[in-house]
Parts: structure tokens; C-alpha cells; sequence
């Protein structure tokens, strides 16, 4: 198998256990059930996982919150890695009541996002606290 293709399974499996968990939501309970979830995982730089939490905490809850308000998300999740060097450390889960996932509700969630002003962390922002190594859109069998 291909290194690569070992990597999205692994990210697969990940995605389905989280998904599969019961864990607390951090969103309040939602009236509607999700049709759709992306999944964004993520590598914190330097090792800094826990300020990368607190960010994404922080600023991406912080909307993620206004949307489920606004029945643009069901509920949204935040996984910590507990294993040695990992492909990722952190995942972020989001459910969205439409198949289109986040590109459903693109220009509500713009809104929601010109409105935030950005929290840094120890004076840092995301790009200088975690980066993206791989997204997935996944939906209910």
C-alpha cells in the first residue's frame, strides 16, 4: 500500500472513531441532526497543542456558536491526539444540516466572520500556531 494511501486511511478511521465517540459537544444541543460533517485536521507548530486548542476554542467556536444559533451548523467538536508524533494533533468536527457541508453556507458564515475580531494566543494567530494537513467531508450512511 502506498504511503500516502496508509495516511488517508488512517485519517479515515480517525474520522469514523470520532464520529462514532460520544464526546460533549461544545455547542448547545441542536434541534436538527446533521446531514453532513467535515472533519479539519490539524498540525500545531512547534509542539503547541494546547495554545492551538485554545485558539481554535477561542475564535473558531466562538462563530461556530453564532452559526448553530442560526441553524447554519448542527454541533462542532474539537479531538485532541494522544498518540506519538501524529500525522496531526488536533481534529475539528462540524456538523451541517445540508450534504453541501460549509460550502453550503459560504455567505452566512462570511458574515458571521467579517463580524469576529481575531483572539490571539500568546500573541500568536493560526498560521503561527497550527496548520492544515488534511479536511474531509463525510456524511451519515
Amino acid at each position: 500500500m502506498v504511503e500516502s494511501s496508509k495516511r488517508d486511511l488512517g485519517l479515515g478511521f480517525m474520522a469514523a472513531l470520532a464520529l462514532a465517540t460520544s464526546s460533549t459537544v461544545q455547542a448547545k444541543a441542536a434541534l436538527q441532526s446533521a446531514t453532513s460533517f467535515e472533519l479539519t485536521f490539524l498540525k500545531a507548530i512547534d509542539g503547541d497543542t494546547a495554545s492551538l486548542c485554545r485558539f481554535i476554542t477561542q475564535n473558531w467556536f466562538e462563530m461556530d456558536k453564532i452559526a448553530v444559533e442560526r441553524g447554519l451548523m448542527t454541533e462542532y467538536r474539537l479531538l485532541r491526539s494522544t498518540g506519538p508524533d501524529p500525522d496531526w494533533d488536533v481534529l475539528v468536527i462540524v456538523g451541517y444540516p445540508n450534504v453541501d457541508g460549509y460550502s453550503g453556507i459560504t455567505l452566512e458564515f462570511e458574515a458571521i466572520r467579517a463580524a469576529h475580531t481575531t483572539v490571539p494566543v500568546n500573541g500568536k494567530t493560526l498560521r503561527q500556531l497550527g496548520v492544515i494537513v488534511a479536511s474531509r467531508r463525510l456524511v451519515p450512511e
